[in-house]
């Protein structure tokens, strides 16, 4: 499973925003994505000012399981979408990167 992939599967699935922040983070720290690192950077960063908000009014429904696709978070937005680009090309992370950085596959 690529990086793409993980990420995605983490967005789809029914957790609590806490459980959602810490599993988003582990991709962050592993990934060489420097792209897709910043977008979760910015996706964590609104998750936690939401729910901290959240916790300051004592909101009902903190520890409610949600996915993060059914949300309508501009950042979360961004990775999904980020994501579902190279999920559709069946590229690994590395190839991405080196083709980023001007490698070519070599012609047969």
């Amino acid at each position: 499973m690529t990086t793409y992939e993980e990420t995605l599967v983490s967005l789809q699935a029914m957790r609590t925003v806490t459980a959602h922040l810490t599993a988003l983070q582990k991709i962050r720290v592993k990934t060489e994505d420097t792209h897709l690192a910043k977008l979760l950077g910015n996706a964590l960063t609104s998750l936690q000012n939401a729910h901290a908000h959240a916790v300051t009014k004592k909101a009902p429904g903190l520890t409610t399981p949600t996915a993060l696709t059914d949300g309508t978070d501009s950042h979360v937005k961004a990775v999904l979408s980020y994501c579902q680009t190279y999920i559709g090309t069946s590229k690994p992370e590395w190839e991405v990167l080196a083709e980023r950085h001007g490698w070519m596959p070599p012609q047969a």
